[in-house]
């Protein structure tokens, strides 16, 4: 939709008052004469960077009633000037928050959160945990919910093929047990893990066929490089879609205020930060570099997202499995296979803490392995994030050019454990071409995709009646988001450039119809304020047959590449809806 359509669509967003709190006007891409004198022109505004601190004494317990003057911020060994700080403190007996009642037909994502407080996500990482593994996080973790201490609040999701969101932010308990049952219920093989069973089992085999004569040397070696082979295929595959995965939560929950805490349950984090311990000479394990490692905890980090890796292995003994046969060839046992697995089993242990210790550090969290007590490490990595310190900078240094950024926190006493982000990439702001755009917003519109909230918006959603034969919906998204731009020269107009999708899925989660729009809005000062009030807004139709339906109605804005999604029920029926 090009931006001569732009009044059409103002106006008739304008008519729906219970929308929008004032009346706008129409966008204009008039740029033929200057503004008023006094008109403001409205200019970039300095970046602030945000960093969480949660300080803690040698008892590990939070330490209030620290001041502004009491920290000292670096960024890239260099001091930076504090602009903001506040202080998050949990409190022990909340008051209940109220959830605002929308009218008829309309639907948002904004948030409800009490933005004092912290809030946490529980990931049960099913793709990355062998199912022997599974059984035990599940039981430890409805446990915790179970429990659930007084003032926190606690999403639950699970990653397995994809990202799914089982339980939104609550404070109920028992609506978090009701949810983890259905976990229970829905027990899953991974295909992309290989047990240490399975792997010692491949390994003896290939070892007898070698022992049984020297001519079959060859398929030992062809089937422990097809193993080899087989684990890196599947680490390289998890890796990705872990990372995708992680990016999604990123995008659907940093549209809540303040710290986000992700306590992430899972057997293997497919990450190598640093050099492997059991890498070898010849080519294994295809690693995400280090710089894609930064930019995935970055993602994170400018989320607020701090990040508590806790290992579901827990504590376990090496060398052979007790599933697969130690003795053989005649009744002799395979030392050097023992001798093998023994070694390997302690240095992915090594790898693990590692790659858990380096996650937690750059995003201010705190890794916890080493015990079976997957509870009290859920319970311990909540207690450690719901109080800290935020403070906010604008960098010395004005040039946004991809450079990775290290911040450092110090306290004017010293004896304090002080977590906090380590770093951020200074990413410089870019227009998404349409293609790029299209990709993004169609990812973040599939059914089983958590909602986004990166862009918040709310949507008037009428259903097909006598009068109209389409689904009607109206857009007001949070202008306060999006990036609008300065013209050049003469030209003292706001640019912003945001696609609008609605896409309707049946009970089978197929497409049953969608529709695409692009908004190129280019506003005079009165009319960028208006709209900053009321909201960007946009208006699509879509023609559906009789039946129920989950709309999903998408935004992307190209300038920041900020998404924002909300789910709307709809029942079209057979009198109201569009003759086929």
């Amino acid at each position: 939709m090009k931006s001569a359509a732009i009044a059409k669509i103002l106006l008739s967003f304008i008519a729906l008052s219970s929308l929008m709190s004032a009346a706008g006007q129409a966008p204009s891409t008039s740029n033929s004469s200057a503004p008023p004198a006094g008109t403001p022109v409205f200019r970039a505004n300095a970046r602030l960077v945000l960093v969480d601190v949660a300080v803690s004494d040698k008892k590990g317990q939070f330490v209030p009633g620290l001041k502004a003057s009491d920290f000292k911020i670096l960024e890239d060994g260099k001091p930076q000037a504090i602009k903001g700080f506040s202080v998050h403190l949990t409190k022990v007996d909340p008051a209940p928050l109220q959830i605002p009642q929308l009218p008829a037909h309309q639907y948002t994502n904004f948030p409800v959160q009490d933005p004092a407080h912290a809030i946490n996500i529980v990931l049960l990482d099913m793709l990355n945990t062998p199912f022997n593994d599974q059984a035990y996080a599940r039981q430890q973790m409805l446990k915790f919910l179970a429990a659930l201490p007084p003032g926190q609040t606690v999403a639950l999701f699970a990653l397995g093929k994809r990202l799914s969101m089982i339980q939104g932010f609550t404070g109920d308990s028992s609506a978090l047990v009701s949810a983890a049952k259905s976990l229970l219920m829905n027990t899953s093989t991974s295909h992309l893990t290989t047990t240490e069973a399975e792997r010692q089992d491949v390994e003896i085999t290939a070892a007898n066929i070698s022992a049984g004569s020297p001519l079959a040397s060859p398929l030992s070696d062809a089937i422990l490089k097809e193993l080899a082979a087989e684990e890196d295929q599947q680490e390289i595959v998890r890796a990705e879609v872990t990372v995708q995965a992680l990016q999604v939560l990123a995008r659907s929950v940093s549209g809540y205020n303040g710290r986000k805490n992700l306590l992430w349950l899972s057997s293997e984090f497919p990450w190598r930060p640093g050099p492997r311990f059991d890498r070898e000479e010849r080519e294994r394990r295809v690693d995400i570099s280090r710089e894609e490692f930064l930019k995935s905890t970055a993602l994170l980090s400018a989320a607020q997202i701090a990040v508590y890796p806790i290992s579901i292995t827990g504590l376990s003994n090496v060398g052979l499995a007790a599933s697969v046969p130690t003795i053989v060839n005649g009744g002799t046992t395979l030392r050097g296979e023992l001798d093998t697995a023994s070694s390997r089993q302690v240095t992915q242990s090594w790898d693990r803490e590692d790659a858990m210790t380096e996650i937690a550090r750059e995003t201010g969290g705190e890794a916890f392995y080493g015990s079976n007590d997957i509870k009290s490490a859920i319970a311990s990595g909540i207690q450690s994030g719901s109080n800290y310190y935020t403070l906010a900078y604008t960098p010395q240094n004005g040039k946004w050019n991809n450079d990775y950024r290290k911040i450092e926190v110090k306290t004017a006493t010293g004896g304090y454990q002080l977590r906090f982000r380590h770093g951020y990439y200074a990413v410089p702001e870019r227009d998404t071409t349409e293609d790029e755009a299209a990709k993004k917003l169609a990812s973040a519109m599939q059914p089983t995709v958590p909602e986004s909230t990166m862009l918040l918006l709310r949507v008037l959603v009428l259903p097909p009646d006598k009068d109209h034969k389409t689904v009607r919906i109206d857009y007001a998204v949070d202008a306060s988001d999006i990036g609008f731009s300065d013209g050049n020269g003469d030209d003292h107009l706001k640019h912003a450039s945001v696609d609008f999708m609605a896409v309707a899925w049946d009970g089978n989660l197929k497409n049953a119809g969608y529709t695409t729009d692009m908004i190129a809005a280019h506003l005079e000062a009165e009319k960028y304020r208006q709209i900053l009030q009321t909201g960007f807004p946009a208006h699509q139709e879509l023609d559906l047959k009789p039946g129920s339906y989950r709309l999903r109605l998408g935004v992307i804005d190209r300038a920041t590449q900020k998404v924002g999604t909300v789910d709307v029920p709809l029942v079209v029926t057979e009198a109201s809806g569009a003759e086929k």
